[in-house]
């Protein structure tokens, strides 16, 4: 049998063909999820009666009654009917903005953020989404799962972009992963994505891995971008919503104010992961997976004890350091991934990093 023989002792690994996810490393654990057979306000807030302002200027109203749940399905809708902001305006919760008094908008749509009992800082975060589409059409939709601070005030100060469409582009295989800070834009960083067979108007699942060090994008369980230095540090809640581009000229890519079409993004689930920690654990010798603790450990050491079960996938994580011994071995049809991360805390709302957290 072939073997692969590693003489390492320290190793560190960030590259994207190795990164693991919740469905294959035991390290995660789920922290809260929505399947969406019930619309629940204890997680989510809806949009009503809101615009997103800004330097946007989207045509669209933010409404309540353009989100529901439906067939184990969240649903935010979008539709050509105009809809004239009333005077005065209502209160709403927050989005970008208040709806403009007196002002008519032609379309409505939808919009959903978590609430703050529910925000995240670090961990995994998912969503199985399905986007709008027509063949042919350069229409301007621009829906997105995304990710903001909650600061006051609320300037978005740092934003991450997990899966944002601009369809435009007139091509269902094309979206955008970005992180953005809204306190200094030189520093925003956007990056396309055009894939073969891929097309996001079917179902697929889209995902981040964010840690104090890094920031890592996956699509259907793979690993297609990664950003270290990303400075989001502080809580953040997710955001579902389905926008309309203005385009560079006002119009250019609306759709049309008649006849009468709706047009749906659908959600089957959202889940949040975090890891689980054990960094004051030194492990010094692994010689049964079967009955291991997978917590990030403070450090890990390998040595020629140590036999990675045939056709596996085991995943080790650390905080310090994983040292690999000689005659350490892998034996072919085997999986072994290491990974040195700081299991930074998943903080919620209200609560600041700890000072380790941000060196």
């Amino acid at each position: 049998m072939n073997k692969i023989t590693i003489f390492t002792f320290c190793c560190m690994i960030y590259g994207l063909v190795f990164s693991q996810t919740p469905a294959n490393d035991p390290h995660w654990q789920l922290k809260w999820q929505d399947e969406f057979n019930t619309f629940n306000s204890d997680i989510w807030s809806r949009g009503d009666t809101a615009a997103a302002g800004g330097t946007n200027q989207q045509p669209q109203l933010y409404l309540a009654n353009q989100v529901w749940v439906s067939g184990g399905n969240l649903v935010i809708a979008l539709n050509n009917t105009p809809i004239t902001c009333p005077t005065p305006a209502p209160n709403t919760n927050w989005i970008c903005e208040p709806c403009i008094p007196g002002k008519t908008y032609k379309y409505r749509s939808g919009w959903v953020s978590s609430n703050p009992a529910y925000n995240t800082r670090y961990g995994y975060i998912e969503a199985r989404i399905k986007f709008p589409w027509r063949d042919g059409k350069k229409w301007g939709f621009w829906p997105a799962f995304w990710t903001t601070q909650w600061v006051n005030p609320h300037t978005n100060a740092a934003e991450i972009d997990i899966c944002e469409i601009f369809a435009r582009n007139n091509s269902p295989n094309r979206f955008v992963t970005a992180r953005i800070i809204a306190y200094n834009p030189t520093d925003n960083i956007g990056t396309f994505h055009e894939l073969s067979n891929f097309s996001y108007a079917d179902w697929h699942t889209y995902a981040i891995e964010w840690d104090k060090n890094r920031l890592i994008w996956y699509l259907d369980g793979k690993p297609i971008y990664s950003l270290n230095d990303h400075k989001v540090v502080d809580p953040v809640r997710l955001i579902l919503n389905l926008a309309i581009l203005n385009g560079v000229n006002d119009g250019q890519y609306h759709p049309q104010t008649s006849p009468y079409f709706q047009e749906y993004m659908y959600v089957d689930y959202v889940k949040v992961y975090s890891l689980k920690c054990d960094k004051t654990t030194e492990i010094t010798k692994i010689t049964n997976f079967t009955n291991y603790n997978y917590a990030v450990k403070k450090s890990i050491t390998l040595d020629n004890q140590t036999t990675i079960p045939a056709n596996s996938n085991i995943t080790l994580r650390a905080t310090d350091f994983i040292a690999l011994l000689p005659g350490f071995e892998v034996d072919t049809g085997r999986e072994l991934y290491l990974d040195v991360t700081p299991c930074s805390s998943s903080g919620g709302f209200g609560e600041q990093p700890k000072p380790d957290e941000l060196k």
